[in-house]
C-alpha cells in the first residue's frame, strides 16, 4: 500500500509517497519534494500570527490571516499535485497547531495562520475520488516515524519522550509500548508551547531552532532550559505534575503512567542536526550534564536510573528527518 504524505511546517511543506514493507516497517517510495510558502504568489512576508491567548478565545479570522492561510493551502496542493499518480490515492497531512474538533483544520497556530477548512478545500480541489484523511499532529507523526521506520529510534523501546526542534517544538510520547497523543493526554501533560518563562515568553520560543538562530538569548541559557525541560518531562511521567515550569491552565498531577521511568529521550529534526555538529555537540553535552544535575538533586529511582555511565544511551539524537512523513504513511496504512 502507498500513501501520499504531506508534512506541513511553519515555513515549508515536505511531501513524499510512503510504502509499507511489512506489518511494522515503512519507507519512502521516491524523493521528498519541498515547497516554501514564501515562494507562492500572495505570500505576506509581514504576516504575524495572532496572539495565542486571543486565538484560544476564538477571535475571528481576519482578512490577512485568511489570505495567508490560502497561500499555505496552495502550497500543500502544489506538493500533492507533484506526487499524485491515481485518482484513488490516499492522502495524509500533518500540520502544527491545535486541530479543529472535527480534525479537518487548524484552530490555533503559534507560527502561522489558522486554517479551519484545510481538508475541505483540498477535497474540493482534487475531487471526491481522492480520500484525504483528517489532519494529523506533526509532533505525533514524528513519533510514529521513529516507531515504524527501519532505522527509527523508538523500535523496541517501551517508554520514551521525543523532542523535535524546528521553527517550533514537537512533543511526542510512547509509554507502555504505546504511542500516545499529547492532545488526548492534555489533562496531565502540557505541550512545550504552553510552558511560560519568567518573562512571559513561551519556552518554545527559546529552545527551538528558531530561538537558537535568533540569538536573543545566550546558548548557555538555552541549553540550561533544555536540560531542565527534559528533566521536567521525566518527572511528569514518573511522579506527575510539572515542578519546573508554569502552564496557563490546570494540569493534573495524577495520571495512569506514574512510576514509569523513561528508557530513552530522543531529540530530533533540525535541533538534532545542530547538536550533531562539532559546535552544537559541545552544547549537547552541556544539556546532558544539566539534566543529570537535576536527576542527582531529585535522588531516588530517578538518580539511580540516569547517571554519567548511561546518559549517552538515555538521551540520543535522531537523524531521521523524514520521520513525520514516514509516520503519516504508517498511521494511514495501519488505520485502514
Amino acid at each position: 500500500m502507498k500513501v501520499i504524505c504531506i508534512d506541513g511546517g511553519a515555513s515549508k511543506v515536505a511531501g513524499s509517497i510512503v510504502e509499507q514493507l511489512d506489518s511494522v516497517t515503512f519507507r519512502l517510495y521516491g524523493d521528498i519534494i519541498e515547497n516554501r510558502y514564501k515562494d507562492q504568489e500572495g505570500f505576506n512576508h509581514n504576516f504575524s500570527s495572532i496572539d495565542l491567548d486571543l486565538q484560544l478565545e476564538r477571535i475571528p479570522i481576519n482578512r490577512d490571516e485568511k489570505k495567508q492561510g490560502d497561500v499555505y493551502i496552495k502550497t500543500i496542493i502544489s506538493t500533492i499535485d507533484k506526487l499524485i499518480t491515481r485518482d484513488d490515492m490516499l492522502i495524509s497531512i500533518a500540520m502544527p497547531g491545535v486541530k479543529t474538533k472535527d480534525k479537518k483544520g487548524i484552530s490555533v497556530m503559534a507560527n502561522g495562520p489558522r486554517i479551519p477548512n484545510l481538508i475541505q478545500v483540498i477535497k474540493n480541489y482534487f475531487g471526491q475520488s481522492v480520500k484525504v484523511l483528517d489532519v494529523q499532529s506533526d509532533a505525533d507523526m514524528c513519533v510514529w516515524g521513529e516507531e515504524y521506520a527501519k532505522n527509527g529510534s523508538l523500535r523496541n523501546i517501551s517508554n520514551a519522550y521525543y523532542l523535535g526542534g524546528g521553527t517550533g517544538i514537537a512533543d511526542g510520547l510512547k509509554l507502555n509500548s504505546k504511542i500516545l497523543s499529547f492532545d488526548e493526554e492534555s489533562d496531565w501533560i502540557a505541550k512545550c508551547w504552553e510552558f511560560k518563562l519568567k518573562n512571559g515568553n513561551s519556552l518554545e520560543s527559546l529552545i527551538s531552532m528558531a530561538g537558537i538562530i535568533n540569538k536573543k538569548n545566550s546558548l548557555e541559557e538555552i541549553c540550561n532550559n533544555i536540560g531542565l525541560f527534559l528533566f521536567d518531562r521525566l518527572y511528569t511521567v514518573h511522579k506527575g505534575g510539572s515542578p519546573k515550569f508554569k502552564v496557563g491552565r490546570p494540569v493534573s498531577d495524577t495520571h495512569p503512567f506514574k512510576g514509569i521511568l523513561l528508557d530513552r529521550i530522543i531529540i530530533g529534526q533540525r535541533l538534532a542536526e545542530y547538536f550533531s555538529s562539532e559546535h552544537g555537540n559541545i552544547h549537547f553535552r552541556q544539556i546532558k550534564n544539566i539534566f543529570l544535575e537535576y536527576c542527582n538533586i531529585e535522588g531516588g529511582p530517578i538518580k539511580r536510573n540516569y547517571n554519567a555511565k548511561n546518559i549517552d544511551e538515555k538521551i540520543i539524537l535522531s537523524r531521521l528527518r523524514e520521520s513525520p512523513i514516514i509516520g503519516l504513511g504508517a498511521k494511514a496504512c495501519l488505520s485502514q
